[in-house]
């Protein structure tokens, strides 16, 4: 989908609003509502739908793995709907979500605590943060 960088930001910047809301949620009460996620998860379906019309497979693929990662609960129902949300509406964010969970889930696993349950919403937040703030440096470096 192409905007103008403005505009691109500017809806960027709502999303990733959005994400980081739902992270301080998790993290505080494990637990995100469902107004904050469904919104996200229909509008990023339906743009990677609308991507894979357009012969852009990853969105749409990438959402059925976690799809089938949330259904072997491995992560939580509003993870998911927000992972979803990315990978449609902003891939690079919803990968580095996706990349920071595991480093996390990784840490837990060597630290010798992998049972444990983590707010993964958190980390995918702290992606979503890492991108903009990228996407926000290079808007500045073209003005």
């Amino acid at each position: 989908m192409f905007f103008r960088p403005e505009i691109k930001i500017a809806l960027h910047t709502l999303t990733a609003a959005l994400v980081i809301w739902g992270g301080c949620q998790d993290w505080q009460r494990r637990e995100v509502a469902d107004w904050l996620t469904w919104p996200l998860f229909v509008m990023g379906l339906g743009a990677a739908i609308f991507r894979a019309v357009h012969l852009d497979f990853l969105p749409l693929t990438t959402s059925i793995f976690v799809l089938s990662v949330w259904y072997f609960n491995w992560l939580g129902g509003a993870d998911a709907r927000v992972l979803i949300g990315l990978w449609g509406l902003w891939p690079i964010a919803g990968m580095l979500g996706i990349i920071c969970t595991g480093i996390w889930g990784l840490a837990l696993v060597i630290r010798k605590r992998g049972k444990e349950r983590i707010p993964a919403l958190v980390m995918v937040a702290f992606g979503v943060g890492i991108q903009l703030g990228v996407e926000l440096v290079r808007l500045s470096r073209l003005i």
